[in-house]
């Protein structure tokens, strides 16, 4: 377990591991998301863009060319600008004036990050319905799986309930909390799945278990996970039938609408009471780091932070801005050039003994 109070902060990077796509890699999804094309009345090629719009559209044939020809722009504004871009967030962030570029690049996110929960390693990939949209019926794999095991998801779970007694299961979580920049809810779902399978409990009795756990995504998120409780963002993973993806896209926030809110004071909070920022593969764009800078410097003693395919001139400006968010010292600032599941194999000691 965790001996100390932790913040672990996950950014894109960590995701990949599981099959979700980078920062670039979801900028070129919709970017393909957005391809036009002549061959319909909608003006876009992807199928599921197509029924979106059908449904949005209504039945009115009077109007629906008016209602969509704003939206058929942002899609062109979105394709020329979004390669130049950091991410999708910073772009988003850039066009906060622009509604219909937000509400559409909001969209695009729902569909492209559903998506890439269905193709995760979280469910069978052999599946005939696995890259179909609106399935449900996708079977749930067991935490041994063949490409899950490869991840840094079974080495965090390794640590996370070591020493802990079943009788006792919360105390894994009790130094423990989460900041998570992606929008898919994988690692909640792994760790529900995990609980049952380390303590051999129904789904039931890990949800209890988890309930209290304060799991922060300063963009927002798909929904609310099934086991998560009664909600009417309700969504499980990789979604569901019938979805309205447009209501979906509104869960998620702009960088300035996530300062605005209280998420940005959780964020804040988490940072700056932790004793330990454990930082698994975020980017560290300003405006993220900005979310998690403090306003009064933080407590950390240590901060340990992936840094695969950095620069070592580049490395030392991450640490640099690791300094910002705590209290440590420079030598008690780490630095890993590998992945993710290599950081928990060459820092298992200090991250549970310390």
């Amino acid at each position: 377990m965790f001996r100390q109070k932790t913040t672990i902060v996950v950014g894109a990077g960590a995701s990949c591991e599981i099959g979700l796509p980078s920062g670039d890699g979801l900028k070129d999804q919709i970017v393909s998301l957005l391809k036009r094309t002549n061959d319909n009345a909608y003006g876009f090629a992807d199928g599921t863009m197509q029924k979106v719009l059908r449904t949005f559209v209504g039945a009115d044939v009077h109007s629906w060319q008016n209602k969509l020809q704003p939206y058929k722009a942002a899609a062109e504004r979105i394709l020329r600008g979004l390669p130049l871009a950091l991410s999708i967030d910073n772009f988003l962030h850039s066009h906060q004036d622009d509604p219909y570029l937000v509400d559409l690049g909001k969209l695009c996110i729902a569909i492209c990050i559903l998506r890439a929960e269905r193709s995760s390693y979280l469910f069978e990939r052999s599946n005939m319905y696995a890259l179909l949209d609106d399935r449900t019926d996708m079977p749930r794999v067991s935490t041994r799986n063949e490409k899950l095991v490869k991840t840094w998801y079974p080495a965090f779970a390794r640590l996370l309930m070591s020493g802990v007694q079943r009788n006792n299961m919360k105390e894994a979580f009790e130094n423990v909390r989460f900041v998570i920049f992606n929008y898919d809810r994988c690692l909640e779902q792994f760790i529900w799945m995990a609980l049952q399978d380390y303590f051999d409990i129904n789904g039931e009795e890990a949800a209890e278990v988890l309930e209290e756990v304060q799991f922060t995504h300063p963009y927002g998120s798909l929904g609310v996970l099934p086991w998560q409780g009664n909600s009417d963002a309700n969504l499980p993973l990789g979604g569901g039938d019938g979805l309205d993806y447009w209501k979906i896209g509104k869960r998620l926030q702009t960088f300035t609408e996530s300062v605005r809110s209280q998420v940005a004071q959780n964020v804040a909070e988490a940072v700056h009471s932790a004793d330990t920022l454990l930082v698994l593969g975020f980017g560290y764009l300003d405006q993220n780091l900005q979310l998690l800078r403090p306003q009064m410097k933080g407590n950390a003693q240590r901060a340990i932070s992936t840094a695969y395919g950095v620069s070592n001139a580049d490395q030392r400006i991450l640490k640099q801005a690791l300094l910002t968010l705590g209290n440590q010292s420079e030598d008690m600032t780490h630095l890993e050039p590998g992945s993710c599941s290599e950081l928990f194999d060459h820092f298992r000691l200090m991250l549970s003994l310390s």
